[in-house]
């Protein structure tokens, strides 16, 4: 057996120091932005009850969930994201909250994967939930507040497309497929699979005409015009609903000056299956896969006991962090204000000085049993902005070479 000590397992990744760094601060920003925003700040278990998530209509694949056992032998899941157990919280010990309630959270998320590039099994998820508010003023002031983090972190190159779970379930009730047959052109329809779509459909008892508009839906994508196409492509009161409501969405986005990076892709799916409404996601060149995402969950509350309108997102630290790397961004590990180096029989004096700094925000470390010259080779080194070396002689600072 390989000697493991020094390896993770697959789909994990540690954080360095600078990356560290610069991802905590980016943390305190979004943390800054949603509170100016309203949303309140809640903190989940790492666990939930498995039963609460392996559901048929709402939840993820079991194949998707990281599973464990308590000592009473009841099943156990990571939470593979953030949304439904802020849901639970909503309905349970905020359930005599007032409506609207706006929450939000920096916290880490684990599910399998099998499709995306880089294989991210854990991730730290930074996101809002906005419950108690059913209309497109709602949707829009999450998409607008997605937007604003991606450029509060200095992202450049985003797109956010913009889809509708709606004009997909009306398309497929037209259709007549069963739940297992709307799961199969889900699939193919998120990988833009035409080909797939008619040869999947060809087994079915599809008329021609349905089947041949159902082939359009993967390249219902691009600009507003989308929706005039996808309004003539079917007849259907939940594609016709759906199609106002991002109209709606756009007008209100228009407002909040944010429209230009906004698409249309009516053929967009989500993982998770409990979207009701409009559903996006956040891509950019650098990546090949969303680094956020989002959409309207209506339905999924009541599951949970408690029915009201809902809608949110969540924004993938880690793929962010790549992203801002891959256009550029150095993430230089920090270094302290002051290395500080002592002769042995002035501890008490040096322990005194730092603790001044220190109260005076300056960042000391100490380096202990360094003579003055070793003290002065790690300066050079850039290791610390400067050096002091406190001896008998008294306190001397070192220049940077």
């Amino acid at each position: 057996m390989a000697d493991r000590r020094l390896q993770i397992p697959s789909g994990m990744q540690d954080t360095l120091p600078g990356e560290c760094a610069r991802k905590r601060g980016l943390e305190l920003e979004f943390r800054r932005l949603f509170a100016l925003r309203g949303y309140q700040e809640v903190e989940t278990p790492i666990l939930e009850y498995y039963d609460a998530l392996d559901d048929a209509t709402w939840g993820y694949r079991p194949e998707h969930l990281w599973k464990t056992f308590d000592g009473k032998g009841r099943i156990l899941a990571v939470r593979p994201d953030s949304t439904i157990p802020a849901v639970r919280l909503a309905a349970g010990r905020l359930g005599d909250s007032p409506l609207p309630l706006r929450l939000c959270y920096v916290q880490s998320a684990t599910k399998l994967r099998y499709d995306t590039l880089s294989m991210l099994c854990e991730e730290t998820q930074c996101g809002v939930e906005l419950m108690g508010e059913g209309s497109a003023q709602a949707d829009a002031e999450c998409i607008a507040l997605a937007i604003e983090a991606l450029r509060l972190a200095g992202l450049r190159d985003f797109q956010v497309e913009l889809g509708q779970a709606g004009f997909f379930a009306g398309f497929m009730q037209e259709a007549g497929l069963d739940e297992r047959q709307c799961a199969a052109v889900r699939e193919l329809t998120e990988q833009k699979n035409a080909l797939g779509i008619q040869l999947y459909l060809e087994k079915l008892a599809v008329s021609k005409d349905v089947a041949v508009r159902l082939q359009r839906l993967p390249m219902l994508y691009g600009g507003p015009d989308v929706l005039d196409e996808a309004e003539a492509l079917t007849a259907h009161p939940l594609c016709r609903a759906a199609v106002r409501n991002l109209r709606d969405i756009m007008a209100l986005l228009e407002a909040y000056g944010c429209a230009d990076c906004v698409s249309i892709d009516l053929g967009m799916t989500h993982q998770a299956n409990y979207y009701s409404g409009m559903i996006f996601r956040g891509m950019t060149a650098e990546l090949g896969q969303p680094l956020l995402s989002g959409g309207r969950y209506d339905g999924l509350p009541a599951r949970y006991g408690r029915e009201m309108p809902a809608t949110g997102f969540a924004l993938s630290m880690k793929l962010l962090m790549i992203a801002l790397e891959r256009q550029g961004a150095a993430f230089t590990a920090p270094v302290p204000d002051v290395l500080l180096a002592f002769d042995p029989a002035c501890l008490e004096q040096a322990i005194a000085w730092a603790e001044e700094q220190r109260e005076n925000g300056r960042s000391v470390a100490m380096v202990y049993g360094a003579t003055e010259a070793a003290l002065q080779q790690r300066l050079n080194a850039g290791l610390a902005r400067s050096a002091v070396y406190i001896g008998p002689e008294g306190i001397r600072c070192c220049e940077g070479g």
